[in-house]
C-alpha cells in the first residue's frame, strides 16, 4: 500500500490525496504536527520536507513531480503538449498565488510590518485579481467549462482542488481570495461541481461542537471555526435535557463543550484545549515566540478569570441576599480592575484591531466570546453602563461584530 506523509492539514499535499482517491487507489494518508515532523520524520526524507509519496519502499519528493508521476500512472495526464501546457499554466499560476498570498496574510510569513502591508496591498490591487482572471479566461477557453484542460480530470484540477481547500480553511485567505472567486461565474461554478464530486471525501469526518444554546464557554469555538471557514454542525442542548444527555457516555468528563469528530470518533474536550489544539494547527497560537505567547496566554486567563468571578453570585444556591452583595462587588471592584488592565494592553499593541501582533490569535476569539458571553449580554446590564470607559475595548468589539 501507497504512504503519503504530510502535516495535518492540506497544504501541498491535499491535490496528491485527491487523485489517488479519484483513483480508487488505497493509501496510508501518515499526518504528523510539526513536533513530531522534526522528531520523527524530518531527518528519513532525502530533502528533508513533505510531502513524501511512498511506493513499495521507494520514497518520491515534490509536490509537483509526485502529481505528474501519478498523473501518468493513473492516467490523468494531458495526451498532447497544448494540453500539458494548459495543466501546467493553470497549476503554476495557482502556486504563484498561493506564494503571494502566504508571504501577504501567513501567521508564519517571513515578512514583517510595512513589509507585509505592502505585499497584502499588492495582494489585493493587483496579484489576486491578475491570477484569477487568467484561471477564469482558462476556462472560458477550454472546451469543457467543467474542466480545466479537456472534457475529463486532470492533474491540473486536483491541483485547483487542492488551491481551494487552502483558499477555503486557512487563516485570511477566505476574505481576501474567496470573495473574489465567488464572484467569477465560471471558476465559482466549477468549485461548486468539483466539490460535489468528492463530498465523501469531504464529508469523511465530520465536525460536530455540542453545547448549550448559549454563548458560554463555546461561543469563542464557534467565531474559530467560522473565522477560519471550517464546516461544523452547531449542536446545541436544552438545559432539560441535559441530565439525561450527560450520562449518555458521549462527552468526557460529563460536561460541555465538546468536540467529535465523526465517523472516526475523535473526542475533544476542555474549552482551553480546544482552543490551544485548533490554534496551534492553524498558525494562531505562537509557539514559537515566548513573549508573544505569553500575552495571548494572559489574555486567556484574565478573561477566564472575568468570567469565573461571576460564577459565585450567578449561579451559587447561596442566599439572595449574599448573592446581592456578591454581584456588586463584582462589578465595583473586579470588573474594573479587569476592564482597565485590558484597556491598556489593547493600546499597548502595535495595532488595535488584534489583541496581539498583527494578526489574529485565539486570545481575539476569548475575547470576542467574551464579548458575547459577558458584555452584551442582556442578564448582565451592567456591563453596558461600564463599558464606555475603556473605548478602545469598545472600538475593538464594535469592528469584531461587523465581522463575526
Amino acid at each position: 500500500m501507497m504512504k503519503l506523509y504530510y502535516f495535518d492539514l492540506a497544504g501541498k499535499a491535499e491535490s496528491i490525496r485527491l487523485l489517488l482517491t479519484h483513483a480508487g487507489v488505497k493509501f496510508e494518508d501518515i499526518r504528523f504536527n510539526k513536533d513530531t515532523w522534526a522528531a520523527s520524520y524530518k531527518d528519513k526524507f532525502e530533502l528533508k520536507q513533505v510531502p513524501v509519496l511512498e511506493v513499495d519502499g521507494k520514497k518520491y519528493c515534490q509536490s509537483y513531480a509526485i502529481l505528474e508521476y501519478l498523473g501518468a500512472r493513473y492516467g490523468y495526464l494531458p495526451k498532447n503538449y497544448e494540453g500539458m501546457y494548459r495543466a501546467l499554466f493553470v497549476m503554476n499560476t495557482a502556486e504563484d498565488l498561493v506564494m503571494s498570498t502566504y508571504l501577504a496574510v501567513a501567521p508564519t510569513s517571513p515578512l514583517e510590518g510595512k513589509a507585509k502591508e505592502e505585499a497584502k496591498e499588492k495582494l489585493l490591487s493587483h496579484d489576486a485579481t491578475l491570477s484569477l482572471d487568467a484561471l477564469e479566461n482558462q476556462l472560458k477557453q477550454n472546451c469543457s467549462q467543467d474542466f480545466m484542460v479537456g472534457r475529463k480530470y486532470s492533474i491540473a484540477d486536483f491541483h485547483m482542488l487542492g488551491f481551494y481547500q487552502i483558499v477555503m480553511t486557512y487563516t485570511g485567505w477566505k476574505e481576501i481570495l474567496g470573495e473574489k472567486i465567488a464572484k467569477m461565474p465560471l471558476l465559482k461554478a466549477y468549485f461548486e461541481k468539483r466539490i460535489r464530486d468528492f463530498n465523501p471525501y469531504y464529508k469523511k469526518c465530520q465536525t460536530k461542537l455540542y453545547y448549550f444554546d448559549c454563548a458560554g464557554r463555546a461561543e469563542m469555538i464557534r467565531v474559530m471555526l467560522k473565522y477560519l471557514g471550517l464546516p461544523y454542525e452547531d449542536i446545541r442542548i436544552k438545559h432539560e435535557d441535559w441530565a439525561k444527555e450527560k450520562i449518555s457516555g458521549k462527552f468526557p468528563l460529563q460536561q460541555l463543550p465538546v468536540v467529535i469528530c465523526e465517523p472516526c470518533g475523535s473526542r475533544m474536550c476542555q474549552s482551553d484545549a480546544i482552543m490551544h489544539k485548533i490554534g496551534a494547527r492553524f498558525g494562531m497560537l505562537p509557539t514559537k515566540n515566548p513573549e508573544k505567547l505569553y500575552k495571548v496566554i494572559w489574555w486567556c486567563n484574565t478573561l477566564k478569570d472575568l468570567t469565573d468571578g461571576m460564577v459565585g453570585f450567578f449561579y451559587s444556591a447561596a442566599p439572595e441576599e449574599k448573592r446581592k452583595v456578591m454581584r456588586k462587588d463584582y462589578f465595583a471592584k473586579t470588573v474594573p480592575t479587569f476592564l482597565e488592565a485590558m484597556e491598556n494592553r489593547l493600546k499597548l499593541n502595535k495595532t488595535q484591531c488584534y489583541l496581539v501582533g498583527s494578526s489574529y490569535t485565539i486570545a481575539d476569539f476569548y475575547l470576542i466570546g467574551a464579548w458575547r458571553g459577558l458584555f452584551a449580554n442582556p442578564m448582565l446590564a451592567e456591563f453596558k453602563e461600564i463599558m464606555p470607559k475603556y473605548p478602545t475595548l469598545c472600538q475593538y468589539f464594535e469592528k469584531k461584530d461587523k465581522l463575526f
